[in-house]
């Protein structure tokens, strides 16, 4: 049985190289059509090896019969093909997933990364949570702001109370110094809202901004604040059905979306949308001078 269980293994082993040739032959830049189109194509030998793991089951059943006395045996059995299976479609669409945003760095003419340091980041959202994991990444330029886009997850809890965080970061890298500043919109299922004994304060907007928005910022500093959100930028921010998070901190505008894109019509679309507010904010940004107010993320949850 033990030799049947090896055979299934190198048969998905085989499956698992052939498919990754496969991906020279499919667009990813739509990465769930990849991998549906992949599966396609694999689809006979997929179902040869469920019919081959089924045969081997029965066939252990049939004359081994002492196997079904022992519970945890049969469970154990049953569960290798299955979890080959799936370790195999997870790898696969990792690999998608890779091939894509390489391909959106060649055709951004920027540089494809597969992990980010963020060990000094100062950004609430990279303090949150365990298990930090950082990938999929491209680097480049924008208006001569060094520009980063990358995947990024986290979890909070453990065991069955756990739960895990995904993001796509959009980082910009300004000359200018200001503020921490986070603008938190209202109707999405993520916030980092200050904590009553911060040094933070929130902002009074008006009406139509305090509708979809929060504005957070370091006591004393409500009016550089209010330099950086302007009427002109939260008319903008509702133009274009602003959705995200944002945080101002460190000399960086990082914008957090709970969006794994996939696609790249979407992801183009979305960067299209930071960049228009970037066109905006970057004329300010690398002019803005302050004196070190120091690192405020502690103090905020």
């Amino acid at each position: 049985m033990l030799e049947i269980i090896k055979k299934i293994q190198l048969y998905f082993a085989r499956m698992y190289d052939n498919s990754f040739d496969d991906l020279k032959d499919v667009d990813v830049l739509d990465a769930n059509k990849a991998f549906s189109q992949i599966l396609k194509k694999r689809r006979e030998k997929i179902m040869l090896a469920i019919l081959v793991v089924a045969i081997c089951i029965f066939i252990l059943f049939k004359f081994f019969p002492n196997t079904i006395m022992n519970p945890s045996l049969v469970l154990f059995i049953t569960s290798i093909p299955l979890f080959i299976m799936i370790m195999w479609l997870a790898i696969l669409y990792s690999k998608i997933r890779q091939a894509f945003w390489k391909q959106i760095a060649l055709k951004y003419n920027w540089t494809y990364t597969p992990t980010k340091d963020i060990s000094r980041e100062k950004a609430l959202l990279f303090s949150m949570g365990h298990s930090k994991i950082t990938e999929n990444g491209i680097t480049g330029n924008y208006i001569n702001n060094p520009f980063y886009i990358f995947e990024y997850q986290y979890t909070i809890g453990s065991g069955k109370h756990s739960r895990t965080y995904n993001f796509t970061v959009f980082e910009v890298k300004f000359t200018g110094t200001f503020p921490h500043l986070y603008l938190n919109y209202k109707n999405d299922w993520y916030s980092n809202s200050p904590s009553m004994f911060s040094s933070f304060v929130k902002i009074s907007l008006p009406q139509e901004f305090a509708d979809k928005f929060k504005l957070y910022v370091p006591k004393e500093y409500e009016i550089e604040a209010l330099q950086i959100f302007t009427p002109d930028v939260f008319s903008l921010l509702l133009d274009s059905e602003w959705d995200y998070d944002m945080e101002f901190v460190d000399g960086e505008l990082i914008i957090y979306s709970n969006t794994r894109f996939g696609n790249f019509v979407e992801l183009d679309n979305e960067l299209n949308k930071i960049k228009k507010f970037v066109d905006i904010l970057s004329p300010l940004l690398n002019r803005f001078q302050l004196h070190k107010i120091g690192d405020y993320s502690s103090s905020l949850r």
